[in-house]
């Protein structure tokens, strides 16, 4: 069983989208693999990416394999704000299943988004007009891709999209920031 006795500090840069730091913190938080824990499911927990806690634990980039009792370093990760474009989905989703198992709700506030962790809560303004709403990240997208690149970053529910005025638009650009905790 690892010990770590050390405080990471790498500073990743954009990572597709977005970026993230990994901060130092003098108090590292540890998790205690409990039965049943996954890789996904730790990581989903302190609201990390799978391979932020792979590499904080130094594992390879498909291990899987956890025991009870093995302790893991979780990494302070900082999201930081950025800008790109958003477009919204509504009727033709609706009543399905989002990526977090839950149905989505085009009259709920949510969006989607490629890269930031499931169930991490986001401000999103828009730039034109700076309304802005506050959501948790639910589902995974946008897909669309324009010249092989993917032309959008977050996929807003259609409440979502009314309250920010995108729906007559459809693609608006917005500012996107992560909130901590």
């Amino acid at each position: 069983m690892r010990k770590p006795s050390f405080v990471f500090l790498i500073v990743i840069g954009i990572v597709l989208v977005g970026q993230c730091i990994f901060a130092k913190n003098n108090e590292s938080k540890i998790h205690i693999v409990q039965a049943g824990d996954s890789i996904n499911r730790i990581a989903s927990l302190y609201q990390i990416l799978p391979w932020q806690l792979r590499q904080a634990n130094g594992m390879g980039a498909n291990e899987t394999l956890l025991q009870p009792q093995q302790e893991l370093i979780i990494p302070t990760i900082v999201w930081e704000s950025y800008e790109g474009r958003a477009s919204w989905y509504g009727p033709g989703f609706h009543g399905e299943k989002m990526a977090n198992g839950q149905i989505y709700d085009q009259n709920k506030i949510l969006v989607a988004h490629r890269i930031l962790p499931l169930g991490l809560k986001v401000r999103v303004t828009n730039l034109k007009n700076s309304k802005s709403i506050v959501a948790y990240v639910l589902d995974r997208g946008p897909y669309t891709k324009k010249n092989g690149k993917y032309d959008r970053e977050i996929d807003l529910s259609y409440a979502a999209a009314k309250a920010l005025h995108a729906i007559q638009p459809g693609v608006i650009s917005v500012r996107i920031t992560p909130l901590q905790g």
